[in-house]
């Protein structure tokens, strides 16, 4: 993502003018990525409701926004990479050369991590952690889960798995502008942990602790790969 960068400072106007601009991009690119996705947004969030076992919606114009939520989630990934140009290109030229070097490498790279933390959440993370809650019920107690509800639990998941999944970028951005040493994140490692199931705690809708654990886990999994990458660099 090479930003062209200009010599001449800026005027206060004219930041926020490009500021418009790449703001309103960003808006068109989700929503032409939202009309995209409309088309398959039912096939997917039928496919999405099946740990579920069936679901329900309470007001007549639930189901309907549901799905439109669902089309505006698979709009931001797939216009995700043009909102991410857009935001560099606008902070690009307040960095240094080698701030901008590092990070113009590792955009690419966060775009495929945020895609693979949303892809466990969903496929791997959301089954497993409905059998579990929903195993709670009996005869008497049955599950009535309303559409909305259960979209909120699994985007939220999705898209704490695809923050989380930045952890390794951030570290390696940080070591190599001297912010941290391998050595000081090694020397602080049980904190890191108890840091990161803290963070999956917060992250995670409501008291769900397989949802907290299924989180955490990677934090300690990235964050250790991390620091393999930091020793492999030298």
């Amino acid at each position: 993502m090479a930003v062209e960068l200009e010599d001449k400072e800026m005027t206060l106007v004219e930041h926020l003018d490009e500021l418009r601009t790449r703001l309103i991009r960003a808006l068109l690119a989700v929503a032409v990525g939202t009309a995209a996705a409309w088309s398959w947004s039912g096939e997917f969030l039928s496919w999405l409701a099946r740990p579920a076992g069936g679901l329900v919606f309470l007001a007549p114009t639930e189901a309907f926004f549901t799905r439109f939520k669902v089309a505006m989630l698979g709009g931001f990934l797939l216009a995700l990479p043009v909102v991410l140009h857009q935001v560099w290109a606008f902070t690009a030229r307040a960095l240094g050369e080698k701030v901008r070097r590092s990070i113009s490498l590792i955009l690419p790279l966060s775009y495929v991590l945020f895609l693979l933390g949303v892809a466990l959440a969903v496929v791997l993370v959301v089954p497993n952690a409905m059998r579990f809650l929903v195993a709670y019920g009996s005869a008497e107690v049955r599950p009535l889960l309303s559409v909305a509800a259960y979209m909120e639990f699994v985007t939220t998941l999705a898209l704490a798995f695809g923050l989380v999944f930045q952890l390794p970028l951030v570290l390696l951005l940080l070591e190599r502008l001297g912010i941290v040493t391998k050595e000081r994140l090694a020397a602080k490692r049980r904190a890191v942990y108890f840091a990161g199931f803290v963070s999956a705690a917060m992250l995670t809708p409501g008291p769900d602790v397989i949802s907290q654990v299924a989180l955490a886990v990677p934090i300690v999994v990235l964050f250790e790969l991390s620091l393999l990458a930091m020793r492999r660099s030298v």
